[in-house]
């Protein structure tokens, strides 16, 4: 290599500056323009404008799917309630929703009537998750609309049992969240019986075996479930008389752990435990437990063969947990993450009110309302929400928050004005 170029290569080694972080910190000082808090001012300000953003960007793809709940074909409306629920599950909408109760309840109320199946399904399945949202003002009239049209599309025969499996599920949340009387209540309870009654044993104490029996076991579990959960609603002396005085029995629930169905056999130890830790005594012994007891035991071990081994399993661990609570007045205690906060599972109560929730409303839409809705705190059994999860009164325009951020901006230029002469005038002394 000639010697020309290497010596102006070290030649430019040579002139080289070394590094100085002092340097570079003077640097800082003399164009440094921004306070720290300044600093943090301008990023909360970027960090609420990108939230105000998605919110509005939200609120009108949610106003175009409500227009689009006036299609003429029943695909594009049951795809319209689709879209809307997944919109709601990520965001509290109540501003906006508040606006459009009675539009929401005709069309909900519409779909369970005259809609076909996909959109029946549909419309329920959104049904618990708007009550939450379109305000609690409007959420009376709405259960006048809506709870009928849901009971009588969880026994509409010429329905499919996925889309009346759903109306069961959804109307026990909705009554269980938002139903006062306890008339409409019990009325629905025995709803709920004429539909699970299918699955008691004949009347020689045969167990029904028949096809149609199997297919509808979801149906009949999901009224199990049901009837359980609204059971909890009513006064414990009451829900005792209930139980004497009018189907089902306690014995004709323990008939249900004979069903040829999995989800009936667990939906009805579900209901079982959760009828006895609601109305029974801490001084007297139930006689129905005598008879109860040894076929919870015999579910906790079962191991026959002709049984799928999932379902096995399933069954043994359910039925472990319920017999240990008969023998032992032992709950299994789980904690569980909602948003910001824990809820606590320790009673039969929590986790099939926690179970139901989750289902009917998704673990999103859960988290979204539970900083805001009373009645659904209340029913995981939250404390009042603290100041950070409350909704704000009143939330700004578009216009109203562009004329605040161009004031907050001119009061940081003033205040950064006023910094720079300050340092000017001490670099010059």
């Amino acid at each position: 290599m000639p010697k020309g170029k290497k010596k102006g290569k070290y030649e430019h080694r040579r002139t080289e500056q070394p590094y100085s972080s002092d340097e570079d910190a003077g640097i800082d000082m003399t164009i440094d323009n921004c306070s720290e808090i300044s600093g943090q001012s301008d990023l909360k300000s970027n960090h609420d404008d990108a939230e105000n953003e998605i919110q509005e960007k939200l609120e009108e793809k949610v106003l175009e799917i409500i227009d689009a709940l006036n299609a003429r074909a029943n695909a594009a409306r049951a795809a319209a309630f689709v879209a809307l629920r997944s919109a709601l599950q990520r965001r509290y909408l109540a501003g906006l929703l508040s606006n459009h109760r009675a539009t929401l309840a005709d069309h909900l109320s519409r779909a369970l009537r005259r809609g076909k199946d996909g959109e029946k399904r549909a419309a329920a399945g959104i049904a618990p998750l708007l009550a939450l949202q379109i305000g609690e003002e409007g959420a009376e009239d709405y259960m006048h609309e809506v709870r009928p049209a849901l009971a009588a599309a969880a026994v509409d025969k010429t329905a499919s049992l996925e889309t009346r499996t759903e109306c069961c599920s959804s109307l026990a949340v909705l009554c269980y969240l938002l139903e006062e009387d306890l008339t409409e209540i019990i009325e629905i309870m025995r709803m709920y019986e004429t539909i699970f009654s299918g699955s008691y044993l004949k009347g020689d104490g045969s167990v029904k075996v028949s096809g149609a029996v199997i297919e509808e076991g979801n149906w009949h579990a999901a009224a199990v479930d049901g009837w359980a959960l609204l059971l909890t609603l009513l006064p414990a002396p009451h829900a005792r008389s209930v139980l004497l005085s009018q189907p089902p029995s306690f014995a004709r629930l323990g008939e249900l752990l004979e069903a040829a169905s999995l989800e009936v056999r667990m939906a009805a130890g579900g209901a079982l435990a959760m009828a006895h830790e609601w109305t029974s005594a801490d001084d007297e012994e139930p006689p129905y437990l005598e008879a109860v007891l040894p076929r919870l035991e015999q579910l906790a071990r079962d191991s026959q063969k002709f049984r799928a081994k999932r379902d096995r399993k399933l069954q043994r661990a359910t039925f472990r947990d319920i017999l240990k609570y008969f023998e032992e007045d032992e709950v299994p205690s789980v904690r569980i993450r909602v948003g910001a906060e824990s809820v606590i599972c320790d009673t039969w109560r929590a986790h099939a009110a926690y179970g139901a929730l989750a289902a009917a409303l998704g673990g999103g839409g859960l988290a979204a309302a539970a900083g805001h809705c009373g009645a659904l705190r209340a029913a995981l059994g939250l404390r009042e929400p603290p100041a950070r999860l409350q909704l704000p009164a009143a939330r700004l325009n578009k216009l109203q928050r562009h004329l605040q951020n161009n004031a907050a901006c001119k009061a940081r230029t003033v205040a950064r004005a006023k910094n720079r002469d300050k340092r000017s005038a001490a670099l010059a002394v």
